[in-house]
C-alpha cells in the first residue's frame, strides 16, 4: 500500500513540474510569443487581477515561480505576501501574511513581467512589512519598472471559514485586459449592486451550534485568536 501511494506521489509531483505556466486567456494556446508572461514568486498569493477572483492564479506549487500567461494588454494583480516560518528549530511555526500590493503592468505580447519586492530574511522582518508590504512590476525585456500601489488585508482564514468573504464572481478561470470590451462587461457586472453581501443561509442558535464554536476557538493559535477578534469587531 505504501509503495502505491508513493508511486502515486511521484506522479502528482512529475504531472506538476511538467505545468509550466498557467493560462488565464479564453481560446486555444497560443504561442509565447503571442502572450504576456507574468511571473509570480511562490510567496506571493494573488487576490484579483483586474477586480476579478482567479483561482487558477494560485493553482501551480512545487515551483519557486508561477508563471501566468495573458492576453496583452493592461492589468492591476492585487496579491499579498505569505510564508511560514519556522521558531524554535522546527518545533513551532508562524505564518506572515501581510497587506496586498496592487501591481501595474501594460504587456505587449512576448513579453515578460516579473512581480517583486524586497525578500525578508527571518520572521522579524517579515513581519515588520505585514501592513507596509510594496513591491514592483518589471519588465524584463525593457527593464521598466512600475511601483505598486498600497492595497486591501486580506481576508483572515476564519473570516474565509464563517463565509464573511465572498467572491464577487464566483471565481474565473480566465480575465481580459483592462482595455477590452470583455472587461469592461465583467466590470460592470461585479459592480452591479448583489443581494450576496451575507450569507445566503445562518447557523441556527442551539447548544451544538455554541459547542462547536467553542471547539473552533480552542483550536486556535494566539494568533488566529486575535484575527478573528479584529474581524469581530469590524
Amino acid at each position: 500500500m505504501r509503495r502505491v501511494m508513493c508511486i502515486a506521489l511521484a506522479g502528482l509531483l512529475s504531472a506538476c513540474a511538467q505545468q509550466s505556466h498557467v493560462k488565464l486567456y479564453s481560446g486555444t494556446e497560443l504561442p509565447k510569443e503571442q502572450v504576456v508572461v507574468v511571473q509570480v514568486p511562490d510567496t506571493l498569493e494573488v487576490m484579483r487581477i483586474n477586480g476579478q477572483e482567479v483561482p487558477a492564479a494560485n493553482s501551480m506549487f512545487g515551483t519557486d515561480t508561477k508563471a501566468l500567461h495573458l492576453q496583452p494588454g493592461e492589468y492591476q494583480i492585487s496579491a499579498f505576501y505569505k510564508n511560514i516560518f519556522d521558531i524554535g528549530g522546527g518545533l513551532s511555526h508562524e505564518v506572515v501574511r501581510t497587506r496586498s500590493a496592487v501591481f501595474k503592468l501594460d504587456g505587449e505580447a512576448g513579453d515578460t513581467w516579473r512581480l517583486a519586492f524586497e525578500t525578508p530574511k527571518n520572521l522579524q522582518e517579515a513581519q515588520a512589512m505585514e501592513d507596509s508590504f510594496a513591491g514592483w512590476a518589471e519588465n524584463l525585456r525593457t527593464g521598466e519598472r512600475i511601483a505598486t500601489e498600497s492595497g486591501a488585508k486580506p481576508a483572515s482564514p476564519i473570516k474565509q471559514l464563517l463565509g464573511g468573504e465572498t467572491s464577487s464572481n464566483n471565481g474565473q478561470s480566465t480575465v481580459a485586459p483592462l482595455n477590452s470590451a470583455q472587461a469592461a462587461t465583467t466590470v460592470a457586472t461585479v459592480s452591479a449592486p448583489s443581494a450576496a453581501a451575507a450569507p445566503e443561509q445562518t447557523l441556527p442558535h442551539n447548544d451544538a451550534t455554541l459547542n462547536t464554536l467553542q471547539q473552533l476557538w480552542l483550536l486556535l493559535s494566539p494568533e488566529s485568536r486575535e484575527a478573528f477578534m479584529d474581524w469581530a469587531r469590524q
